[in-house]
């Protein structure tokens, strides 16, 4: 039976404490930003404080619904942008508009450079996201994708239900509390990785509960066909041997400082 625990009002991000009535602290976050069509699954207030909440929707998540594949699949999928009040599909940089029909079923080719991200498509449309990736700019991706990992673990063990408790203030999620908040440790990305292995796109989102090997936590979650997948609870340095032990293929993709098939990358 799936657990659910008390909402502990306290942030998960900046462990600051969260008084019910004080609408200057409590807030409710959406784990993927509302912007992405995102209106259920939605943290109650008691999780995220609003200064934290705040400054992830204007600094933090930009990253990721910028992301050529979410952003593409979101077109694809006639999502409304309400940052800007149009549909996604209305303009894809590359691509133009989606045509008003789209194919839930799409031809898309996936390349990659250490700092290029292309994504070809070929059906319904033909057209070329390309986008150019500085490490600042993968750093504050990576950001973007451990906050919603751990929000998505957080959704399950304060609203859904989570195998087992799981206390995200433990001390084990201090790195990837102060990665996502603060960017720190300066210097370099928080590895994480991404598969796009179908074509599939009717099942907007999966998240899978967290899970421990050889001490370390894993995190797993699908959205619009997109799978990301990291260590949230190991230190910077560990992660990208973490993920390498068990994750080579040629579909899934390493992300760092650089963007590398994991297939290509030398052993750890």
């Amino acid at each position: 039976m799936n657990t659910v625990l008390p909402i502990p009002g306290r942030c998960i991000w900046c462990c600051e404490a969260i008084p019910a009535g004080d609408p200057e602290k409590a807030d409710e976050s959406h784990v993927l930003h509302a912007s992405l069509g995102n209106a259920d699954h939605v943290l109650p207030r008691g999780i995220v404080c609003r200064p934290c909440n705040g400054y992830f929707a204007e600094k933090v998540d930009p990253a990721l619904i910028e992301f050529p594949p979410i952003h593409t699949a979101a077109a694809l999928l006639e999502v409304m942008n309400t940052r800007r009040n149009r549909l996604f599909r209305d303009a894809v940089p590359g691509i133009g508009r989606i045509p008003d029909n789209p194919s839930e079923i799409i031809d898309v080719s996936i390349g990659v450079e250490p700092a290029r991200f292309v994504l070809d498509l070929r059906q319904p449309i033909a057209g070329r996201y390309e986008k150019i990736y500085p490490p600042k700019d993968l750093r504050l991706l990576s950001r973007a994708v451990y906050k919603l990992l751990v929000e998505s673990i957080a959704l399950q063990v304060y609203v859904l239900g989570h195998p087992e408790p799981v206390d995200l203030f433990d001390s084990d999620f201090d790195h990837v509390r102060l990665w996502v908040r603060r960017g720190e440790p300066f210097g370099s990305a928080r590895p994480w990785l991404w598969q796009f292995p179908t074509q599939d796109l009717l099942q907007g989102w999966r998240i899978e509960p967290l899970y421990r090997v050889r001490g370390r936590g894993f995190a797993r979650l699908r959205v619009f066909g997109n799978w990301f997948f990291a260590d949230v609870t190991s230190e910077n340095r560990n992660v990208s041997s973490s993920l390498s032990e068990d994750h080579r293929a040629s579909d899934i993709f390493h992300f760092s400082d650089s963007i590398d098939r994991t297939a290509q990358m030398p052993a750890a």
